[in-house]
C-alpha cells in the first residue's frame, strides 16, 4: 500500500508538469478542462498499476483478502 501511495504521488508530480494535449475532445465543442483530463489519466494509470500488481501477486500464489 505504501508503494502504491508513493507511485501515485510520483504520477501526480509528473502529470502536473505534463502538457494537457490529450486525445480527448468534447462533443458539444466546449474546451476540455485540463484538470479533468489529468484526473482521468491518473485513475487510468492507477487502474493499470493495480492490475499489474494483482497479476504479479497471483503469479506468486497470493490472492486479495476479502
Amino acid at each position: 500500500m505504501r508503494a502504491f501511495l508513493i507511485a501515485m504521488a510520483g504520477a501526480l508530480a509528473l502529470t502536473a508538469c505534463a502538457s494537457h494535449s490529450s486525445g480527448y475532445t468534447r462533443t458539444d465543442g466546449v474546451p476540455v478542462d485540463p484538470q479533468q483530463v489529468t484526473l482521468a489519466q491518473l485513475f487510468d494509470r492507477a487502474r493499470k498499476e493495480a492490475a499489474v500488481v494483482n497479476a504479479c501477486m497471483a503469479r506468486n500464489g497470493y490472492i486479495q483478502a476479502q
